[in-house]
């Protein structure tokens, strides 16, 4: 049995080298595949790594400036408030002037801009002196809406309803309202810095 064993061995044709080149070749790519793959999970785990650092860059930025902005307290609303009811209840025109900037600007409705606390106060002055204003009176005013852009400014929206003013000798109709306040922390005090004041018109139909 050896002797037959021995004698296949001998008839059975030596390898070729195409055989050998055709070994080695898929040696070489799956040791190419092998790196490809380590290469990849070292690119992404670079990546997922930039990522994080950025992340966390991003989370420390965004609580430093929280953390470095003054925060909004029950004082601020209630000064705010107290702008607000000065300026539109308050026959004091002293009290009322305090509650301006001193570079303040009022556009009103008529389209007239005044500039400065006391060119202010003293149209304020000759309006309520006015009779014909004097003989009008507020049915309507809406609770302020108060919105802070940040803990140091702040916008505010009131509407409000006015019967019964006569200008140029003719009773108008109700004039409804609208005034935007623009107010302003400055030095630890709340001031009115700008006041825009607009009558709604009616559409034309046409």
């Amino acid at each position: 049995m050896l002797i037959a064993f021995l004698d296949w061995q001998k008839a059975r044709p030596a390898p070729s080298l195409l055989f050998f080149l055709t070994i080695l070749n898929h040696t070489y790519m799956l040791a190419i595949i092998k790196n490809m793959k380590n290469i990849n999970f070292i690119f992404l785990a670079v990546i997922l790594l930039s990522c994080a650092q950025k992340e966390e860059k991003t989370t420390t930025m965004a609580t430093s400036t929280t953390q470095e902005q003054p925060q909004i307290t029950v004082e601020d609303n209630l000064a705010i408030k107290n702008i607000i009811d000065t300026h539109s209840k308050s026959g004091n025109f002293e009290e009322r002037e305090k509650i301006w900037s001193e570079d303040g600007r009022w556009l009103q409705a008529f389209g007239r801009v005044f500039r400065g606390k006391d060119t202010i106060k003293n149209f304020e002055q000759k309006l309520h002196s006015n009779a014909g204003f004097a003989a009008s009176n507020v049915n309507v005013r809406r609770d302020p809406e108060i919105k802070f852009l940040r803990p140091d400014v702040v916008v505010v929206h009131q509407y409000h309803e006015r019967e019964g003013q006569v200008i140029n000798g003719v009773v108008t109709p109700t004039r409804r309202i609208n005034t935007t306040y623009i107010i302003t922390k400055e030095n630890g005090t709340w001031l009115l810095r700008d006041k825009v004041t607009m009558d709604e018109r009616q559409r034309s139909t046409n």
